[in-house]
């Protein structure tokens, strides 16, 4: 990234941000979504309809959804935590953050960086390379590298919706142009060979705010293993298995993420409780 005074287009630039939820919970905590890779904000309407009457914003990253205009070869995982930083500071109270797979790294990375403007973490499945349960050899970078080999970017957003979805990708597939497929593909790898990603972003045995982080049963063993173990290594944090799900739990089990995030509520409440 360029860090000097000139910015870039992209530095200028600002994601597409959705706002949801008609707020008339006034006393409700508001929530923003950060999505992973292969993904972008409106995937995740239906965890809104489960927090009615509370605020939530969700914005599409840099490289997906309304915002895939907005990646190039300047965006990393510095530009992407900066991002999210920016729309906390401009929240009037701080607020739950869940994130989601790469998103979920992004949002432990920002609230370490200024824990003042996040309430609690819901975190889903972070793919902490850097901790010593993450293999070597990542089975989906070996997926989507020998795809991409193959096949360039379109064929790796597919070998990787293959992996997140099952045969439920297949509908997906068959309704995406192709030049969707590989923009969504060159997002994908830039994000998964990124040397700063294997650089730690936070501490975790210093992290003060509550955290959830979940996995689903489903998924693949390193996820939860990796899930598990930065949940006991967090101060306040604790493990959520979601029975039955994948990777792609906002998806089919909307309600239970939704849950999560009313726990962290308690938790912060009886916190703050504590401390008067």
């Amino acid at each position: 990234m360029n860090d000097g005074t000139i910015q870039t287009a992209t530095e200028r630039a600002r994601p597409v941000i959705h706002e949801w939820g008609d707020g008339t919970d006034t006393a409700a905590r508001p929530v923003v979504i950060v999505h992973g890779s292969v993904d972008r904000s409106d995937t995740f309407r239906r965890v809104v309809d489960d927090l009615p009457g509370r605020p939530v914003l969700g914005y599409d990253r840099r490289g997906w959804g309304a915002s895939r205009p907005l990646g190039d070869a300047d965006v990393d995982f510095a530009v992407h935590v900066r991002d999210l930083r920016t729309v906390l500071a401009e929240q009037p109270v701080p607020p739950v953050v869940l994130g989601h797979s790469y998103g979920a790294l992004v949002a432990l990375a920002a609230a370490a960086a200024d824990p003042s403007r996040v309430a609690g973490i819901v975190a889903v499945e972070p793919p902490v390379r850097w901790l010593p349960w993450w293999p070597v050899d990542d089975p989906w970078e070996r997926t989507v590298r020998g795809a991409a080999a193959e096949g360039g970017p379109e064929q790796a957003t597919r070998a990787m919706l293959a992996e997140l979805l099952g045969p439920a990708s297949r509908l997906h597939l068959a309704r995406a142009r192709p030049s969707d497929l590989a923009a969504d593909g060159a997002a994908l790898i830039s994000e998964m060979t990124d040397p700063t990603v294997d650089v730690p972003s936070f501490d975790p045995l210093t992290f003060p705010l509550p955290t959830a982080v979940a996995a689903g049963s489903r998924s693949a063993p390193h996820h939860a293993e990796v899930a598990r173990r930065l949940a006991e290594l967090l101060p306040h944090g604790r493990f959520a298995e979601i029975s039955g799900a994948g990777h792609a739990a906002h998806v089919s089990h909307p309600q239970e993420l939704a849950r999560l995030v009313h726990e962290i509520d308690t938790v912060i409440d009886t916190s703050e409780e504590q401390h008067r």
